[in-house]
């Protein structure tokens, strides 16, 4: 086979795998090379399932395929790299943003493409399963002029999208917004976003002491992952400015001890903090066959038999009263995850794979 027929059959196979993943709902895309076979996998409502396999001689040509479109060093197979690329049904005009991730394994360089979302119209608050007590929480918190507002959960738990939507509603011509992010995974005009990069000098607190200097009125920071990040953060909340972030507890509740943790004392926290939430993505029951039998259902297009579509965020959402009082009432995340299996959207099930029984 000639070079340039061999060029052709990989720019094709990526295509396919890229439109089969677009086709599918993936949310990401895996490449693995193993002793025999490039294995290909994708993430869809969370869970990985084979797309399919390759033949090992593939795999090298279809990562430096990858590394060419992300603009990475086709030279460097020793090293991790990340970078960005675009895929789309239209192979002359790819218009969906992905983050590349390559790593470097035992059989050969593995690649993860996360496929971010599309559309910054998806960037709603009232589409992220908030129940309608827990959206007037995000609402009166969101309308303050200052003040701190915290989003918590793993990995893969959706509180990325659940900031940017925060920030697609504070998004307005009045209003002089900013992000420090690790990486940028979706471009919002309007927003001044900056990209977390330590190996050039730019950490949380070098670029939030920046910020601060740009007349800011909304922050919005990635992660809140060390004591200089929270004192920065609660300085800003502290001064004028409405800050938003993500910590990594185990419930909305877990935050004030870890923010104690890291330095920040309680009358800072009294003074500042406005909300607090913990989320988790559920896989949703599929509205096309829901409620039908197990023979009818794998003839449903819409899910292909697996019975679920989507997910959906069960979230536990606490404002300063609940936070700084311990007796008051509040509805925890189990709760809610309740009242989403009475309105049909979930199942038991995958609320206990997800949020467990000790919420």
């Amino acid at each position: 086979m000639s070079v340039v027929s061999d060029d052709s059959l990989i720019i094709r196979t990526w295509y396919e795998i890229t439109a089969h993943a677009l086709d599918s709902r993936a949310s990401d895309i895996h490449i693995e090379a193993g002793i025999l076979a490039t294995l290909i996998r994708i993430r869809v409502d969370g869970l990985l399932q084979i797309q399919s396999h390759y033949p090992i001689e593939f795999h090298d040509r279809l990562i430096t395929r990858i590394k060419v479109l992300a603009r990475l060093d086709i030279a460097e197979k020793r090293l991790p790299q990340d970078g960005r690329l675009c895929i789309g049904h239209d192979f002359s005009k790819p218009n969906i943003d992905c983050r590349v991730s390559i790593l470097p394994t035992l059989h050969g360089e593995k690649a993860v493409i996360r496929i971010l979302p599309s559309c910054v119209d998806d960037l709603d608050l009232q589409e992220l399963g908030l129940l309608p007590e827990q959206l007037e929480i995000f609402q009166q918190t969101l309308s303050q002029s200052n003040g701190l507002i915290l989003v918590t959960g793993p990995t893969g738990s959706g509180k990325t999208r659940t900031l940017y939507s925060c920030l697609r509603q504070l998004n307005q011509n009045h209003r002089n917004l900013c992000s420090i992010e690790d990486p940028i995974e979706i471009r919002l005009a309007g927003v001044n976003q900056v990209a977390y990069h330590p190996r050039a000098g730019l950490d949380f607190p070098t670029i939030i002491r920046a910020l601060l200097r740009q007349d800011p009125d909304v922050i919005m920071i990635g992660e809140i992952r060390d004591s200089a990040t929270a004192q920065l953060a609660i300085q800003a909340a502290q001064t004028g400015h409405l800050v938003l972030s993500t910590l990594h507890t185990r419930n909305a509740g877990g935050a004030v001890p870890r923010l104690k943790n890291l330095g920040v004392d309680q009358e800072s926290l009294e003074s500042c903090l406005l909300s607090v939430s913990s989320q988790r993505l559920v896989r949703k029951n599929c509205p096309e066959c829901f409620g039908q039998s197990a023979i009818a259902r794998p003839q449903c297009f819409a899910c292909k038999g697996s019975g679920y579509f989507g997910r959906i965020g069960v979230h536990e959402v606490l404002n300063k009263a609940h936070l700084l009082n311990s007796s008051a009432s509040y509805m925890s995340m189990r709760e809610a995850g309740l009242l989403h299996i009475q309105a049909g959207h979930i199942n038991l099930a995958n609320l206990d794979a997800e949020v467990g029984t000790w919420h």
